[in-house]
């Protein structure tokens, strides 16, 4: 088993000649990403290092491997910091995952570190039982990506290289692209454009809320001139003539608004604007569920030619 503090190099420091062809989609990206934050959220105040693994899985013709999706492992840490891997859920995890994707394939598994130790390399063996030549892909989030537009991710291929006349389990860096769908473009544009209002706060409720304070501030100031009259009537604060001729105006405004023909003209504007307010949702509704179809044939398109137009294979192609 590896400890926590070996830092014994596990990486060739060679270029990558395999001819591999590794293309990510982001919703792996997206997924990795979701699980680390959630468990940082998770753990706050707690000082300790936070470790996630999962699955990659993908698709694998030939040389050219294209990773789709991906989902967490169960595993346990153990006193000298070395993991091991829950089989049991991961078998039964990626069996249910067959019957959704049946043309994906355990491609690698993904953690979080700034480089491979070996710990790496000791769950590198646990899940050689399932693909004999399985990726790597880590995620380092206190990395400052450069140029700004990289990603602070490294791809791994897994390799038996010879150390001190033994068989020796290694890592080589691979090159890889990000590879995108229009349907998965779709699906990062709507993460994109995330709500500027709170967690489950909807656009009424946000309108609600804000004539919910006018009126709670109109009354304030309608209590605050009432009080002052009252004052000024029993000689608590001396009399302006000037201030109270303008309340004076105000309180005789009431009668124009109590009128049968004010009535009758404020209901026909007030219907006017339901009926505009109506129509105003009806397209929108029906430009949405036009949205809502566009998107999901494209998906449906999409999930049908990935699962019946390739092969599966292993990872040695």
């Amino acid at each position: 088993m590896a400890a926590v503090g070996d830092t014994t190099s596990v990486v060739l420091n060679q270029p990558n000649n395999s001819g591999l062809h590794i293309a990510i989609h982001p919703l792996t990206l997206l997924n990795i990403s979701d699980h680390y934050t959630r468990n940082v959220i998770q753990r706050a105040g707690n000082n300790k290092p936070v470790h996630v693994i999962g699955a990659l899985l993908g698709i694998q013709t030939g040389r050219e491997v294209e990773i789709f999706n991906s989902y967490e492992l169960q595993f346990t840490l153990q006193p000298t910091g070395s993991i091991r891997i829950h089989d049991e859920y991961f078998v039964t995890k990626q069996e249910q995952f067959r019957q959704v994707f049946p043309a994906y394939d355990f491609l690698g598994w993904y953690t979080i570190g700034s480089k491979p130790s070996m710990i790496d390399i000791d769950v590198l063996q646990q899940l050689s039982v399932y693909n004999e030549s399985p990726l790597f892909l880590q995620l380092d989030p206190n990395e400052i990506p450069t140029p700004a537009r990289s990603l602070p991710i490294t791809v791994y291929e897994s390799l038996v290289d010879i150390v001190d006349n033994q068989p020796q389990p290694m890592f080589i860096k691979a090159s890889y692209k990000v590879e995108t769908g229009e349907a998965e473009r779709i699906a990062v544009d709507h993460v994109a454009h995330a709500s500027t209002h709170q967690e489950g706060e909807s656009s009424l409720v946000a309108h609600l809320s804000g004539q919910k304070n006018a009126v709670k501030m109109l009354d304030t100031r309608i209590k605050l001139l009432h009080q002052y009259l009252q004052d000024s009537i029993q000689g608590r604060v001396p009399k302006d003539h000037d201030l109270e001729r303008q309340i004076s105006s105000l309180c005789n405004r009431l009668p124009t608004i109590s009128g049968q023909a004010f009535e009758e003209e404020f209901m026909t504007e007030y219907n006017d604007v339901l009926l505009t307010s109506y129509l105003a949702t009806v397209t929108k509704g029906t430009y949405v569920m036009s949205e809502m179809v566009d998107k999901f044939n494209i998906v449906a398109n999409t999930s049908t030619h990935q699962s019946h137009g390739r092969p599966r294979r292993g990872m040695l192609g």
